[in-house]
């Protein structure tokens, strides 16, 4: 009997030793990082500031973190985002050779980029009836192409259901990178000159 309880312990602080919590989280940072390079990679040098060189975070460690004395350890599940698979090669292209008709109706003031951080029409007086469906016709495309691109984001890195999160963390990318003299929306609707 003895034995046995000899064994149960030991077998108790063994497990408590070997243990390991694993968080998993929305990865914002690995998000913005790759949205960053993204945008730079669409936009190109001349439109858009260098994207900062991605950023290595180290977490900061839970309540467990001082039970490591004890061995206990909290492993955190770092994620790479994955902006590569086809489809969103497939997007980035067609989002680059559109970028060249989209940027007169941008410098222009046509177009700007809403507090969402898609394409919006500001005001198209002055052009010709083509000229107004063209433009109708960039934005809708670069809009449709923006939102398959956060679905497939975030169906490519396992989290489907947070695509409204990917599209603001792109948003904020969008905005942050538009040269100066871009109109870009408020959150109350109005527009400013960047």
């Amino acid at each position: 009997m003895k034995k046995i309880s000899w064994i149960g312990y030991l077998l108790a602080i063994s497990f408590l030793f070997s243990c390991v919590t694993i968080h998993i989280y929305f990865p914002a940072e690995e998000v913005r990082s790759a949205a960053d390079r993204f945008v730079h990679e669409v936009w190109g040098e001349r439109n858009a500031r260098p994207a900062d060189e991605p950023s290595v975070t180290e977490p900061v460690p839970g309540p467990a973190g001082g039970l490591r004395l004890w061995g206990l350890a909290t492993a955190w599940a770092a994620q790479n985002i994955d902006v590569s698979t086809p489809e969103i090669r497939a997007i980035k292209e067609a989002m680059q050779r559109r970028h060249e008709s989209l940027l007169p109706l941008l410098e222009g003031g046509r177009i700007g980029i809403d507090a969402t951080g898609l394409l919006a029409v500001r005001d198209l007086a002055g052009l010709d009836l083509r000229s107004r469906s063209q433009a109708q016709r960039l934005v809708e495309e670069e809009n449709a192409d923006r939102l398959r691109l956060y679905r497939e984001i975030a169906r490519a890195n396992d989290f489907p259901d947070r695509s409204g999160e990917v599209q603001s963390i792109f948003a904020d990318s969008w905005r942050d990178q538009a040269p100066s003299g871009w109109y870009l929306q408020d959150r109350s609707g109005a527009w400013r000159r960047k």
